[in-house]
């Protein structure tokens, strides 16, 4: 199994929508050894809405997007999903793929690749989407951007998975503070919210500072 190529998936070079500055910032957190936002785990918020709540997805194809070292991917992709998940940082896409490689995953199920979300074309559309965090990673400003690709690559029915974080606010550096207020006011118009959960399970060191949404493609 290995990582797609980026011209498989898009048509635009992958960092034409951040700037270098920002993008920069990422790499560098990915190449450290932090754990501030996958505890070398699924979310475990995720875990909670699809292991407690018994929540039902969708089949078909799944996107995860802005996946760092791919934990949440591969939890779905265990569960039975046939899963891309892409990140616009290489050095991201090079652990989640190490771990990808040393994972008992069927072939086919889970495919990594070095890609802005912004700019994904991929040749058929998803059922299912979830991210944790990339509504807060990436700029403001791009922010109506993120919701048009949601509405573009999710199919009628469909269901989009936002996990947000942080929800305290923080400096003028990524990830950057965000409402659930904020999200719906770019989500309504493609969306509709079907459950929120503010007392979310949290990752650990986040315990209030996080928030699952699900919503329907309308």
């Amino acid at each position: 199994m290995s990582a797609a190529s980026p011209a498989q998936l898009a048509d635009e070079p992958a960092s034409k929508q951040l700037t270098d500055g920002h993008r920069r910032e990422w790499e560098e957190y990915w190449a450290s050894d932090s754990e501030e936002h996958d505890q070398n785990g699924p979310a475990e918020a995720l875990r909670q809405l699809l292991e407690d709540h018994r929540w039902l997805l969708p089949r078909g194809r799944c996107l995860v997007a802005g996946c760092g070292r791919g934990y949440d991917a591969l939890y779905l992709a265990k569960r039975g999903h046939t899963c891309v998940a892409v990140d616009f940082c290489d050095t991201a896409i090079a652990k989640a793929q190490k771990l990808l490689d040393s994972a008992d995953v069927l072939p086919g199920k889970l495919t990594f690749a070095v890609q802005d979300f912004l700019t994904l074309r991929p040749p058929l559309r998803f059922t299912l989407a979830y991210e944790y965090g990339l509504f807060s990673a990436i700029h403001p400003s791009q922010r109506q951007q993120w919701a048009e690709t949601y509405a573009r690559l999710i199919v009628p029915q469909g269901t989009l998975i936002v996990l947000l974080y942080p929800l305290i606010r923080r400096g003028q550096t990524p990830p950057y503070r965000v409402t659930m207020a904020e999200c719906e006011v770019y989500l309504k118009r493609y969306f509709v919210l079907v459950r929120v959960d503010p007392n979310c399970r949290c990752t650990e060191g986040h315990e209030g500072n996080e928030l699952m949404s699900v919503w329907k493609r309308l």
